[in-house]
């Protein structure tokens, strides 16, 4: 069993931190995902998870602002103690515009859309090389949906999820 208040909190501050002046508020909340009778149920804010559970992390944005926001960019942290559940990243509509989930396996300093790659270095025959290799989903770090344009008083949610290690 793990406890998240200090996984959340630093979602939360690094989500405090992408708020552009209160002009953006921003809810990131965690939702243990049960089966019961064939149906999800969901728990939020669990206290406590084990191993092999599912967590949907659900991101609600809301532009506050007199005017339209551009270039926001929705970042969901994907906690250490979890891995991310490949293809629960879904893309968002925003007026006629499709924004796909981009992702990131660097702590949120690059990101891409799948499949992303990265640069290692082996040894073969002897010899070291550097050969470049596809990231797997469980090695993300970060989702980001970045919507061109969020209008006044608009709300927009984003979700994925994890399963805990």
């Amino acid at each position: 069993m793990m406890r998240w208040k200090s996984v959340l909190g630093l979602a939360v501050l690094l989500l405090a931190s992408l708020a552009l002046a209160q002009a953006l508020t921003l809810d990131l909340r965690p939702y243990l995902v049960k089966v019961v009778e064939g149906k999800e149920v969901y728990e939020a804010n669990p206290l406590a998870v084990r191993p092999g559970d599912v967590l949907e992390w659900r991101l609600v944005a809301e532009n506050r602002a007199q005017g339209d926001l551009r270039q926001v960019a929705l970042v969901i942290p994907i906690p250490k103690e979890t891995y991310y559940l490949e293809g629960s990243a879904k893309p968002l509509q925003v007026g006629g515009t499709i924004v796909p989930p981009e992702f990131s396996f660097d702590g949120g300093k690059t990101f891409g859309r799948p499949p992303l790659k990265k640069r290692i270095r082996v040894v073969e025959n002897g010899k070291e090389v550097e050969k470049e290799v596809e990231v797997k989903p469980e090695e993300y770090t970060h989702a980001r949906w970045v919507i061109p344009v969020l209008s006044k008083g608009d709300k927009v949610m984003v979700s994925l999820r994890t399963i805990v290690r």
